[in-house]
């Protein structure tokens, strides 16, 4: 990141103005003991997670046989999947905070201060408070390296997931999403975060899919398809990137947790 970005993590004296800065919290803590023996247990071995395609299977209940951890996969894709959970919680603040987070640096740094440097709309409204069918604009450290992305926010049932089964806020919230570099028409990876509501609160089942046959050039037509697949042959993501996603996706969702219904209550403004 250079100098030139003025871009900087935590807050600044103007940014303690804010009506929310009251709820800043400097430190975050460490990832949960499971995200800390699942680190020791990874890479996974290939296939071990569920795909893409699988994603519908999210809704059924119970979990998954692994519900943190990270593999690499024979086509040179990654998997990360991380379970957070969250006391006090309902699923409904999640789908909220996606849309009013995204148009303040100050109000993404809540989430991880010590690693969120910006976030804006890339459609330029940054006063509505919805995110699907938009396109979140980020710049946050995963591990040592700043990393600028486009988070293109999409309904859930594009990934086959059932909006019949899955359209009570109170229970689930499923938040899905492409995501692309911002400097380049290239799209290299999936996110889905799984809200369900639990007997304490909430719990969220992030899984994450990215590089190999998840990269694709935005386009259509012979050309597309053509960069798209000798991108996917010759473009590998950083392997130690893996366990610093893990570790970062775990700190911010724990983090933003535990004062989420106090945020909530005093900033959410019904339509």
């Amino acid at each position: 990141m250079s100098s030139s970005d003025h871009k900087y993590v935590g807050y600044k004296p103007a940014d303690f103005k804010t009506p929310f800065a009251k709820l800043y919290q400097e430190n975050v803590l460490p990832p949960n003991a499971a995200v800390q023996q699942a680190l020791q247990q990874s890479p996974l071995p290939a296939g071990k997670l569920p795909g893409l395609d699988k994603v519908a299977l999210l809704s059924e209940p119970g979990y998954d046989d692994v519900e943190n951890g990270y593999s690499i996969e024979a086509d040179g894709s990654v998997q990360v999947v991380v379970l957070t959970p969250m006391p006090g919680v309902a699923p409904y603040m999640w789908d909220w905070w996606f849309g009013w987070h995204g148009c303040m640096d100050n109000r993404y740094k809540l989430w991880h201060p010590k690693a969120h440097l910006s976030a804006a709309w890339a459609d330029g409204d940054q006063t509505t408070v919805a995110y699907v069918g938009r396109t979140s604009m980020i710049q946050e450290y995963i591990g040592p390296n700043a990393e600028k992305a486009n988070i293109s926010f999409i309904p859930p049932a594009e990934l086959g997931i059932d909006p019949e089964k899955n359209n009570d806020l109170t229970q689930v919230v499923f938040i899905c999403a492409r995501i692309g570099y911002t400097s380049l028409p290239v799209n290299f990876g999936w996110l889905v975060h799984q809200v369900r509501a639990t007997e304490s609160g909430a719990e969220m089942r992030s899984r994450f899919w990215l590089g190999g046959k998840h990269i694709q050039f935005r386009g259509e037509g012979v050309f597309a398809n053509f960069i798209s697949k000798l991108l996917q042959k010759v473009v590998r993501l950083p392997k130690k990137q893996l366990p610093n996603l893990l570790i970062h996706c775990s700190e911010e969702m724990q983090h933003l947790a535990a004062f989420l219904p106090q945020l909530y209550a005093e900033f959410h403004q019904p339509s």
